[in-house]
């Protein structure tokens, strides 16, 4: 789960720097550190780390839009838990959401204002030990699952994400 939390926040600070940023990649995908795919005899494992990539693939090509985050919390003055992103591509937003804190939830409020949006979708990528990882005896030990904490009320998203994790929350644009 550490190496999905990792590679979420990278990708974070590539999204929003897309203005600057044309193309990106990880350099080695399969049976390396933080990698994409394990293998092991037959067996094809998808890491924590394939899933963050697979709950982004909506922001390759859209537009990013700009997300405000607040300032860490004075106990922890430059140490950021909390890191997220936007972007808006056929017909809806993708929010993307991590919680870096290991022992702490977060509820996350995100004032929507200018935009008409539907019911949001919310998925979640965490485990239950911040080390847990998946292995051909255990494909699915860390795998994305539906967040049903996430709701709008007025121009305000809630969304509630546990101690680290990873979430995307879509929501469709009414116009």
């Amino acid at each position: 789960m550490r190496d999905a939390l990792v590679a979420s926040t990278h990708l974070d600070v590539f999204h929003r720097n897309a203005d600057r940023l044309v193309i990106a990649n990880i350099g080695q995908a399969v049976n390396v550190l933080q990698a994409v795919l394990l293998t092991d005899g037959a067996a094809l494992v998808r890491t924590p780390t394939y899933h963050v990539f697979a709950m982004n693939k909506d922001h390759q090509d859209a537009d990013s839009l700009a997300v405000r985050l607040p300032d860490p919390a004075p106990a922890r003055r430059g140490l950021t838990t909390f890191s997220s992103t936007a972007s808006r591509k056929d017909g809806h937003v993708l929010i993307s959401l991590t919680n870096l804190d290991a022992a702490n939830g977060l509820t996350v409020e995100l004032d929507l204002r200018g935009a008409r949006l539907g019911d949001p979708t919310a998925t979640v990528l965490t485990a239950g030990a911040l080390n847990a990882h998946n292995t051909a005896q255990n494909p699915d030990a860390v795998r994305p699952a539906p967040l049903g904490e996430a709701r709008i009320e007025g121009s305000v998203l809630r969304v509630r994400l546990p101690p680290y994790a990873f979430a995307t929350v879509k929501l469709p644009v009414l116009e």
